[in-house]
């Protein structure tokens, strides 16, 4: 079956209608995407409200499965962690309790790019020329960029043992612990990063490395290892040399990570923040093929 126009039109006027249609259809869109920025604001606002720092927050267990290796508890108000327990059982250190407050930095970049986002939709709504698809395409684009920046400080991607890995720079807070509790090992690294609704905790054991010295096993370990008087402490990053923020080389000998509790917040910001994002996504393939443009998502 074909689909044909009658009265069969010449060639020039039958242009002349695919462009007024075109142009129409256009119109139409450009209308609408408006409407869906209304709607893309209130979502957003609704995200940055999930980031306020509003009483009493969630709290979130943190315990290794299958081991006594950590356990205790965080409490996240807001883009803070406000309190902090953790009792530590690792094999290359003595047994620890601590109490900590680290900064989430992920969190704290999640809530300027939601400025950002905001501001981005005010100025689309209110400023330029709305009737202009080469404008709102190009303030879909920056504000599609800016939610999946959003959505990668969520769920932030593995980093390799051969690079230098964030936490390098970012050093580990300051104990809290009550006199007479001392300060816990100058050797412990501590991080913690969300994910998936949750949060992740790494807890590191560094060793000191010479300048000039290679990521091998010394021979009185790797004689231990052999007859079984020390047990290899396998991880990803044991192989690495990696250089922390004062310049220090350091290995790291012993690594846990240990996941949190499920965090009903982050659930909602993610869920949310996705949804944002699809939308952007389908507002910008939508416009492209209004356009004939191809667009990259």
């Amino acid at each position: 079956m074909t689909t044909a126009v009658y009265p069969h039109l010449p060639p020039a006027q039958l242009k002349k209608e695919e462009d007024d249609s075109t142009a129409r259809e256009l119109s139409w869109l450009l209308d609408s995407l408006q409407e869906t920025l209304v709607s893309l604001k209130s979502g957003l606002e609704e995200c940055y409200a999930l980031l306020a720092p509003i009483e009493p927050g969630s709290t979130l267990v943190m315990s290794s499965p299958r081991s006594e290796s950590v356990k205790g508890h965080v409490t996240r108000v807001g883009t803070r962690i406000v309190k902090g327990t953790l009792h530590l059982r690792l094999k290359t250190l003595p047994h620890t309790h601590i109490s900590f407050t680290p900064h989430l930095p992920a969190l704290e970049n999640l809530r300027d790019l939601l400025n950002q986002a905001l501001d981005c939709v005010d100025i689309t709504r209110w400023t330029g020329d709305r009737h202009s698809a080469s404008y709102i395409s190009s303030q879909l684009r920056l504000l599609h960029s800016i939610l999946t920046s959003s959505l990668s400080l969520l769920s932030p991607p593995s980093t390799s043992s051969t690079s230098q890995p964030p936490w390098t720079t970012t050093p580990t807070p300051a104990s809290h612990s009550p006199p007479p509790n001392p300060p816990y090992p100058p050797n412990l690294s501590l991080t913690l990063t969300p994910s998936a609704g949750a949060l992740i905790l790494t807890v590191r054991i560094l060793e000191p490395v010479g300048v000039g010295a290679e990521p091998s096993l010394g021979l009185v370990t790797k004689f231990a290892f052999a007859i079984g008087a020390q047990r290899r402490l396998e991880h990803d990053e044991m192989e690495g040399v990696y250089v922390l923020g004062g310049g220090e080389r350091v290995r790291v000998r012993e690594k846990v990570v240990v996941e949190s509790s499920a965090d009903p917040m982050m659930l909602v910001l993610g869920a949310k923040l996705g949804a944002l994002e699809r939308t952007v996504e389908a507002g910008r393939v939508g416009l492209g093929v209004v356009c004939g443009e191809e667009v990259d998502v």
